[in-house]
């Protein structure tokens, strides 16, 4: 899988892209990924790429001719009518105007052979930009942003991590929260006793079944607690719903 991410600040990435488990897929060459600092698509001598915008008002405009430049270089075609870019690959444009990423999102994303984000800058893009090229607008979360960068290090991060071979343990990845929807449960490690805080008997028992059980329950303690509406997709038995009512005889789940 490859990733071009298009940015005013190429640096932003350099260290990023080397921690963890991103910079060990990226050494195994599980993926690729060009940075691409989008001033190289300017024409004047100051490299400018954004404007005052049409209407007035304070702030600036990522220019089109720059953008469109840029993606003409990678060979994306310009829509044609109602026309879709290819299957495999697609443009991401990070906008807090876009719509919201989240897991299922990045699974779709992980399946494609080519990722390009644009990181967006200032009041936003050029409208023009999305008029021209069949783009995802995306949005990490309803705050705003200095810039777009740390959108598409998110973007990017949730992705690789679904490639076949990145995580040691992929059963790890399935069992994520937002996998499907519902928040993961609580999980503890060694000490068994620390600060007369004890991990729970279940968990030390060795009954895969109850421990399932247990963590289930507890998924749907913390998803109440934290984000009750995903309890009205998850799909849960006519226990799951009663033990829920019982916690919280107001909770909207029908």
């Amino acid at each position: 899988m490859k990733f071009e991410i298009v940015t005013l600040f190429p640096d932003y990435f350099s260290l990023s892209l080397q921690q963890s488990l991103l910079g060990k897929a990226l050494e195994k060459k599980l993926f690729e990924i060009d940075i691409i600092n989008l001033r190289d698509f300017a024409t004047d001598r100051h490299r400018t790429v954004d404007d005052t915008p049409f209407g007035g008002g304070g702030g600036m405009v990522m220019k089109v001719e720059p953008i469109d430049r840029c993606l003409q270089e990678l060979r994306y075609s310009r829509r044609n009518g109602n026309q879709r870019g290819k299957d495999n690959e697609k443009i991401i444009l990070t906008s807090a105007a876009g719509i919201r990423f989240d897991q299922e999102r990045a699974i779709t994303y992980s399946l494609c052979e080519r990722l390009t984000i644009i990181c967006g800058h200032y009041l936003g893009v050029d409208e023009r930009v999305v008029q021209l090229y069949d783009i995802d607008e995306v949005s990490i979360g309803d705050y705003v942003l200095t810039g777009g960068e740390p959108a598409a290090a998110v973007i990017v991060d949730a992705v690789v991590r679904l490639i076949p071979k990145v995580l040691g343990n992929f059963e790890s990845a399935l069992k994520d929260s937002y996998m499907e929807p519902m928040l993961g449960a609580p999980c503890y490690t060694k000490p068994a006793t620390y600060k007369g805080l004890e991990v729970p008997a279940t968990l030390l028992s060795g009954n895969h079944k109850e421990i399932e059980k247990y963590r289930r329950g507890e998924a749907i303690k913390k998803c109440l607690k934290n984000r009750p509406v995903l309890l009205k997709t998850a799909d849960m038995t006519e226990e799951e719903i009663k033990q829920i009512k019982q916690l919280d005889p107001t909770v909207d789940i029908d």
